[in-house]
């Protein structure tokens, strides 16, 4: 049974009159769990404008009464382009489940589909006001025209968000920041400035690089300067300083050093990584590196993604560059959750979920031991392992806190024992913490 429903989350769609049978006897879940893994070109165009009004339908009809499928049908009308409702729909969903987060992505997507539209601008900027965003809700807000019912609302709101801005000011000037905090480390060497300084420079081997404190950006072919591809270098630039921040927020920590990032051609990519790997990812971590693919557009999904990997390189440089003891499912699972936190919620997605809570019904969860035998996508389901690890991975953080999870990695880079280490930073060993999990995923 779990294969067969891990076989209908990646299985391509049947043709739209199934959605349609699906929303006309209101099978809300079966609908979600067709299209889960499903992205927005794999369909016919023809099919979208039929499809994505039936996810924000449902997004509609399960509002009041199970808001994590709402959040994951509207996420998914979003994506698949549908109605200025489906956005709607998944922000007041997000919101329900106090994820913020989730709801400033959404309508920050909405807003992209519909910039006219009043409604989707004045629930940004409330999110963002409610986030203490208040520069960002500002310039949401004054999209919203002054004859525009939502105008007073958005005055408001504009108000708010200028009384937070004197305050962040207030506090600056009364505790101002210390100018040593961002100063470059002293590994840094060539690059100068300050943290968001970008210098030209030329590694030991010759070869031009970019870089400031946190980055250090160069071509696989060391032939080919900066500028030749200006547009695609500063979209990376932006995304890794945003995954940096992000992590720093998230986690608690970053790199002290600067990360080395190889940016890729297409074709080089492929070569070297292999053809699937082209078309499936964005970049991933390895030897001390993010290595990017350019064939990859800077999107949200490929946001989170490097968040996933800038959190690897965080976890390399805490086990002083020695996971080697520490199990994959530790390292994979904490950057599974930093990225599902990163978008805005705490969990798998609703179909993951599920099938992982009839693993564990059926007795048939994959065990710890199982998560430590190599990388998990060279395993069965990977989505199903990433999930339990990223689910491992949580239920320690609420025993514990993030905070002594940094801990344990520090300790197994230093040379101790997993397994020994575990037991000193939960206060439990490793069998009884993977039998309180299996509970843990019954009751999802």
């Amino acid at each position: 049974m779990l294969l067969v429903l891990l076989g209908v989350l990646a299985a391509a769609p049947t043709a739209a009159s199934t959605a349609e049978g699906l929303a006309k006897a209101e099978k809300w879940d079966e609908l979600y769990l067709l299209y889960a893994q499903v992205k927005a070109e794999s369909l016919p165009k023809a099919d979208l404008p039929r499809i994505a009004p039936l996810l924000a339908k449902g997004c509609r009809a399960l509002l009041d009464s199970d808001a994590v499928l709402a959040l994951s049908l509207g996420e998914k009308s979003v994506a698949f382009k549908g109605p200025a409702d489906g956005v709607l729909c998944a922000a007041d969903a997000a919101q329900k489940g106090d994820q913020g987060d989730a709801a400033i992505s959404t309508l920050t997507a909405g807003a992209k589909l519909y910039p006219k539209d009043p409604r989707i601008a004045l629930e940004l900027g409330r999110a963002l006001v409610n986030n203490a965003e208040a520069d960002a809700a500002l310039a949401a807000l004054a999209k919203i025209p002054k004859g525009a019912k939502e105008a007073a609302e958005a005055q408001r709101l504009s108000e708010q968000a200028r009384r937070i801005q004197e305050a962040v000011a207030k506090a600056r000037a009364e505790h101002p920041p210390d100018p040593e905090e961002d100063a470059p480390p002293s590994s840094v060497g060539r690059v100068t400035g300050s943290t968001a300084s970008w210098e030209s420079s030329v590694d030991d081997e010759g070869r031009r690089t970019r870089g400031n404190s946190h980055f250090r950006f160069r071509y696989f072919n060391g032939k080919r300067d900066f500028g030749q591809r200006a547009d695609y270098e500063g979209s990376v630039q932006g995304a890794l300083e945003d995954a940096r921040s992000s992590v720093k927020r998230l986690l608690g920590e970053a790199r002290d050093q600067p990360l080395d990032v190889v940016l890729y051609s297409r074709e080089e990519f492929t070569l070297h990584h292999g053809p699937a790997a082209a078309q499936a990812v964005a970049g991933f971590y390895s030897q001390n590196a993010i290595r990017m693919n350019d064939s990859a557009e800077m999107s949200s999904r490929v946001q989170a993604t490097l968040v996933h990997e800038y959190t690897h390189a965080v976890v390399d440089e805490l086990a002083s560059f020695n996971t080697f003891g520490l199990p994959v499912w530790v390292n994979e699972g904490l950057a599974e959750f930093l990225e599902w936190r990163y978008e805005g919620h705490d969990s798998a997605p609703v179909g993951v979920a599920n099938a992982l809570r009839m693993a564990a019904e059926s007795n048939r969860v994959p065990s710890l031991a199982q998560l430590s035998r190599g990388p998990l996508i060279g395993q069965g389901n990977p989505a199903l392992l990433y999930a339990l690890s990223a689910t491992a991975v949580k239920l320690m953080v609420s025993r514990v806190g993030l905070g002594r999870v940094v801990e344990l990695i520090r300790s197994v880079g230093r040379g101790t024992p997993f397994e020994r280490a575990f037991k000193s930073v939960l206060g439990e060993d490793l069998a009884t913490f993977e039998e309180g999990l299996k509970g843990e995923l019954k009751t999802r």
